[in-house]
C-alpha cells in the first residue's frame, strides 16, 4: 500500500494530499444552469464564476492527487487556504465552516458498497459552494455522484429551479442514502451468520465477525459527526441558504437519527452474535473434552485388568486355563459395555 503523505511541521494552510496515491488523471466536469438552460463547459478557462448572473455552477472534480490543479480550482473561486487543505487531507472528520459569511465548506464521508470484494469502502466528499456556485471534490476516479448528475440533466427534482444549497443538500442526501445500503448489507450479512451460528454444522470464522464490528463502527463513526454536520446546516442563518431548503433540511435530520438508531441496534446485535460464537466454541471444546474424558474412564479399568496379567509372576492360575485369554477379553469387553450403557442412562453420551 502507497504511504501517505503527512502535514507534520508545515505551515497552516499547506495543500498536500493525504491520500493514496493513484496513476489516473483527475478528471473534472462542470455546468452553467438554470431552469430553463443547461450548458457543459469543457474549457477550463470558459469557468468564470463572477459572470454567472442568473444561472447557476457546479463543478465535480473526481481525483484529488493533483494539488497544482486544486490550487488553479481555488484561486478561481476564491476558496479559503484552510479550506483548500482540509479539501486535499481525506482524513477528515465530517464538518461544516462558514468563511466570510460568503461560502459554505462542508466535507461528508460516503460509503460505497464494494461488490466484488463484498465489503465497503469509505470516500471523502467536499462541497465548497457560495450564492450561485458550488464545487464539489471526490477523492475517487469512480463518479459517486453520477446520480445527481443524470437529475441535473434531465431536469428531475428540483436542483434546476433551486439554488447551490439545495444542490448541497441533494448531494448530502445521496450520500445518508448510500448509509442505508450499507446498512442493509450489515443486516444481510448478520442474519447469514445467525443462521450459521445455529446450524448444526457452521464455518463462521472469527475474522468475519471482526470484519464485521470493523465495518459497523466505520458507519457509527461516519453517521455521528455527520449529524452534526445536518444540523449545522440547518441551523446556520447564512445567506445563501434560503428557507426553502429548510423543510429538506429537516428530513435530512430524521434519516441521519434513524441511520444511528440502527447502527446502534446493529452494533447490540453483532456483539450478541459475538459473545454466541464464543459461546459455541466453549460448547464444542467442552464436548471434544466431554468425548476424551468418557474414552479415558472407559480405558481405565482395561488397562487395570492389562495391568494385572502383564505382571511377569510364575504361578497364576488363569495361565494355565487354555480360555484364559478369550475369558479376559470378554470380560474386558463386558466392562467397557457397561460404562457405555452407564454414561447413556445418565444422558452424557
Amino acid at each position: 500500500m502507497p504511504r501517505k503523505k503527512r502535514k507534520t511541521g508545515l505551515l497552516p494552510g499547506t495543500p498536500i494530499y493525504t491520500g493514496e496515491l493513484t496513476s489516473f488523471s483527475t478528471q473534472w466536469c462542470c455546468y452553467e444552469y438554470n431552469s430553463e438552460v443547461l450548458n457543459f463547459i469543457t474549457e477550463f478557462e470558459e469557468i468564470k464564476p463572477q459572470d454567472l448572473k442568473d444561472k447557476f455552477l457546479w463543478l465535480d472534480i473526481r481525483g484529488l492527487h493533483e494539488p497544482m490543479l486544486i490550487e488553479k480550482i481555488a484561486q478561481k473561486f476564491d476558496i479559503h487556504p484552510l479550506a483548500l487543505e482540509d479539501i486535499l487531507d481525506v482524513d477528515q472528520r465530517p464538518k461544516l465552516d462558514e468563511y466570510d459569511n460568503k461560502n459554505i465548506f462542508i466535507t461528508v464521508a460516503a460509503l460505497k458498497l464494494e461488490k466484488i470484494s463484498n465489503s465497503l469502502k469509505k470516500e471523502q466528499i467536499t462541497l465548497y459552494f457560495g450564492n450561485n456556485f458550488l464545487i464539489s471534490f471526490q477523492e475517487d476516479e469512480d463518479d459517486f455522484l453520477e446520480v445527481i448528475r443524470e437529475r441535473l440533466i434531465n431536469k428531475k427534482g428540483r436542483i434546476r429551479q433551486r439554488g447551490s444549497d439545495y444542490l448541497a443538500y441533494s448531494i448530502i442526501d445521496f450520500v445518508v442514502d448510500h448509509y442505508y445500503e450499507a446498512l442493509d448489507f450489515i443486516e444481510s450479512k448478520i442474519t447469514d451468520i445467525d443462521y450459521k451460528l445455529h446450524a448444526d454444522e457452521n464455518n463462521i470464522s472469527n475474522e468475519e465477525l471482526h470484519d464485521l464490528k470493523i465495518q459497523i463502527i466505520q458507519i457509527r463513526k461516519s453517521i455521528y459527526p455527520m449529524r452534526e454536520v445536518i444540523n449545522k446546516f440547518i441551523r446556520s442563518e447564512h445567506p445563501i441558504i434560503h428557507s426553502e431548503t429548510d423543510i429538506y433540511l429537516r428530513d435530512l435530520v430524521d434519516h441521519s437519527v434513524q441511520i444511528a438508531d440502527m447502527s446502534e441496534t446493529y452494533r447490540d446485535m453483532i456483539n450478541s452474535l459475538h459473545d454466541l460464537y464464543q459461546t459455541e466454541i466453549s460448547n464444542r471444546m467442552n464436548n471434544v473434552m466431554k468425548i476424551l474424558t468418557i474414552i479415558s474412564t472407559i480405558f481405565i479399568p482395561l488397562n487395570f485388568i492389562a495391568g494385572i496379567y502383564g505382571m511377569n509372576f510364575k504361578y497364576m492360575p488363569e495361565l494355565d486355563n487354555p480360555y484364559g485369554y478369550f475369558i479376559i477379553i470378554f470380560i474386558m469387553f463386558m466392562v467397557a459395555v457397561a460404562f457405555l450403557i452407564y454414561f447413556r442412562r445418565k444422558k452424557w453420551l
